[in-house]
Order: C-alpha cells, then structure tokens, then sequence
C-alpha cells in the first residue's frame, strides 16, 4: 500500500492527554445500545471520511468521534479498541480491493 493513507504510529498510543481516547476494551458497557462496528460495514463514504481524517492526521479520539458520527446514524459505533483495530482492518482491506 504506497499510498495508503494511514494514521502514524504515534496516533494509536496516547503520548498526552489531548490524544487519548475513551475506548474501552472488549466486554466494556459504554456500548448503550449500539451495535459494534464490524468490517461488512465499510463502504466507500466512509472510507472516504477515513481517507480525509487520515491527511489531516487530528488525535486518534477525534478520528473515532467522526466516525461515530456517520456510524452512529446507523446504529453502529467504534466503542472499544477491537473495535477500532477493526475498522483500520476494514479500511484497509477496502483500499486493498479498491486498487
């Protein structure tokens, strides 16, 4: 992936408090009744706001609270770090199929 755009290293570990993130880790109740993200999930709008988000590299917790946004609206959020993980997962996979 050369022109994969991707959030660096630094992003996915928290070195300040502006960059922490309020993901919990699986089997957490912060959910409130939304369904986890889950990679069948990944179109190309939402790959696009990744896309975007990605090259104007905000902190990791403001990525999630974007993404939220649009997932949100779907009854879907990004609630724990597998959460996360995944989406990145699916991000890529899509870039991947995309090519």
């Amino acid at each position: 992936m050369p022109n994969s755009p991707s959030l660096p290293a630094s992003a996915t570990k928290p070195t300040g408090a502006s960059n922490v993130s309020s993901l919990h880790h699986s089997g957490s109740t912060a959910m409130s009744g939304l369904r986890p993200f889950r990679a069948e999930l990944m179109d190309a709008r939402l790959y696009q706001l990744y896309q975007n988000l990605a090259a104007i590299n905000p902190p990791v917790g403001q990525v999630i609270a974007a993404l939220n946004v649009c997932l949100r609206s779907h009854g879907w959020v990004i609630a724990t770090i597998e959460d996360f993980e995944a989406f990145l997962m699916a991000a890529e996979a899509w870039e991947d199929a995309h090519e």
